[in-house]
């Protein structure tokens, strides 16, 4: 039999449940709300990143442009590095023909003498007149940096010789240079002509 006590306890163990279930309700909402909030200030506006987009984009835009006045700054410095360079060899070639116009003016008057043949009474005189031109002549080369390739009696190198024949010979070990067949030249230190030799086997 249940009796009044009884009954107002029940109730009471009742409400004390209901009030516990809406305090775990309310927390739980609390929570829920609190984390939408918290996702919601994490998430970034579309507003922003179009403002974000907007701005990569300018800054895309500003570095091709950069980029297209480098690429037309070097063209024109490649086109004036090479008109400097070819003025600089006609140049440099100019200066070698007025060096050579003496030389020139030498064996011009040398022909003109003997042109007839008629002049040339003195062997002698007539080989030293050549020889004078000829010392005139190699010095300017030198000064412009032209040097003869040493052959004879050094070994054969295959970066300054060029073997044209090979030869007994019982005086020099074999691939020794023992004729300069032509002489071999390097203009500042660059070979532009190998010596033509011949060889000891």
């Amino acid at each position: 039999m249940v009796t009044k006590q009884s009954a107002n306890d029940h109730t009471e163990a009742a409400m004390s449940q209901l009030e516990e279930v809406q305090t775990s309700q309310a927390e739980k909402k609390k929570e829920t709300s609190q984390k939408r909030q918290k996702t919601s200030r994490s998430r970034p506006k579309i507003a922003d990143l179009k403002k974000e987009i907007e701005k990569l984009r300018s800054e895309k835009e500003a570095v091709e442009g950069r980029l297209l006045r480098l690429a037309a700054e070097f063209d024109n410095y490649r086109k004036i590095a090479a008109r400097e360079v070819e003025e600089r060899t006609r140049l440099a070639n100019e200066n070698l023909i007025v060096d050579l116009l003496p030389v020139l003016d030498d064996l011009e008057r040398f022909v003109s003498a003997g042109e007839d043949g008629k002049n040339i009474t003195d062997v002698k005189a007539f080989y030293e007149g050549i020889l004078l031109i000829y010392q005139k002549l190699k010095k300017i080369l030198e000064r412009w940096g032209l040097e003869a390739i040493e052959a004879v009696g050094k070994e054969f190198d295959v970066e300054l010789h060029e073997a044209l024949m090979t030869v007994e010979s019982e005086e020099h070990p074999a691939n020794t240079i023992v004729q300069e067949l032509q002489r071999g030249y390097k203009l500042n230190d660059k070979v532009i002509r190998h010596a033509k030799v011949a060889v000891a086997k």
